[in-house]
């Protein structure tokens, strides 16, 4: 007895343990998620303005930029400032905050900005000042840095093994304004079309349309593409314009972007081509290349089977009716002229009689009025819709 005791006890310990890990690493997790979402939600309690700064500079050149930094929140609170370099994510646009001094292209260590701490009371707005200095050595072509407004101070200091994770946590309390320099030289601003399609080749009624343009940048600069997508329908006629790029995105050099429109309506008809126009370069007079346009065309169509069908199905009944109408006209007139030849006693089987006056007028209406809204339909699909 007294063993079995001891091995029940045991058993019990042994239970309360794997039931104590297992909440204890319940609670390890939901603690880095609301961790993280905190983070989150303090991050976004900050406002700052502008969050894109451009500018076309020369090496050597020195200048100094402002960026207006708003708490947000009902409570008092600290940003440090840090800095980064970036790079595009993807063909969404997103940038990628790297460590500052790690990229080629990266703009960080040209960027001066003072490292204390910003005080800033509840719904207070300060304006912050940095020096852009831009190094005499440095080549032609496109530099990204990002400065970033954060709630760790810049020397807090990760434990062992939690450098991975801890950059990204800081990155999530982070905001702050991209970098973007271009400095003059021997710049190239060379880009192409890579892809302007639809997602559809035949839509039926109502229909969205939507286009999708993948611009790549083939110089060491960035360009913003900016342009717009013209409708036309079989005639050549304008149904519709679409801006591309409206936001003034920049394509980074060496990547590719993608630019999303849409068209949507509820009634059209026939095939319609679209065609894409888009222009990017900076002006000979800033030191650039010119303003250069790059162009694609495509095709699709638009069937409204909801009227189309009945259409059809009309134009039969039509037909229909005509063909009959044809063969009764026949008979009455084979039978008029046999009359009129004196053949009285030659029997004449006719296959159908036809209808009676009355109904055969009743049917020359309905013939009449079935052309009228065929070809007025027709019409007004090829000239209105």
């Amino acid at each position: 007895m007294e063993a079995f005791s001891f091995r029940k006890n045991k058993l019990l310990l042994k239970m309360s343990w794997k039931k104590k890990t297992t909440i204890f690493i319940c609670l390890s997790i939901l603690s880095c998620l609301l961790g993280s979402s905190l983070a989150l939600a303090q991050a976004s309690s900050f406002k700052i303005s502008p969050v894109r700064v451009e500018d076309i500079v020369e090496p050597g050149d020195m200048i100094e930029r402002s960026i207006k930094v708003t708490n947000a929140s009902a409570e008092p609170a600290t940003l440090y400032p840090y800095l980064r370099d970036f790079v595009a994510s993807g063909e969404s646009g997103r940038p990628e905050l790297k460590p500052a001094g790690s990229e080629i292209y990266g703009a960080s260590q040209w960027i001066n900005i003072p490292q204390q701490g910003i005080e800033l009371e509840a719904g207070e707005e300060k304006e912050i000042s940095f020096l852009i200095e831009v190094p005499q050595e440095a080549g032609p072509g496109g530099y990204y840095g990002a400065v970033m407004f954060g709630s760790l101070p810049p020397d807090f200091k990760l434990g062992p093994g939690q450098e991975e994770r801890g950059a990204a946590i800081t990155i999530g309390q982070q905001t702050g304004a991209l970098v973007l320099l271009k400095v003059l030289g021997d710049i190239q601003e060379e880009a192409v079309i890579r892809e302007f399609s639809t997602d559809n080749d035949l839509y039926k009624t109502p229909f969205s349309v939507k286009f999708l343009t993948r611009v790549e940048n083939r110089g060491n600069v960035h360009i913003k593409p900016y342009g717009n997508i013209k409708i036309t329908n079989i005639l050549g006629d304008e149904v519709a314009v679409l801006t591309v790029n409206e936001g003034g995105s920049n394509v980074l050099a060496d990547s590719i972007r993608r630019f999303e429109n849409s068209w949507s309506d509820n009634l059209a008809f026939g095939k319609y081509t679209a065609s894409l126009v888009l222009s990017f370069g900076t002006f000979a007079s800033e030191g650039g290349q010119g303003r250069q346009t790059l162009s694609a065309q495509n095709s699709f169509w638009i069937i409204p089977w909801n009227i189309v069908i009945p259409v059809l199905l009309g134009i039969v009944f039509v037909t229909s009716l005509f063909l009959l109408f044809l063969q009764t006209y026949k008979n009455k007139a084979v039978e008029k002229a046999l009359q009129k030849a004196g053949v009285g006693e030659v029997r004449y089987i006719k296959k159908y009689e036809g209808p009676s006056p009355v109904l055969r007028l009743a049917l020359l209406v309905i013939l009449v009025v079935g052309i009228i809204l065929l070809v007025g339909g027709v019409v007004f699909f090829l000239f209105f819709a």
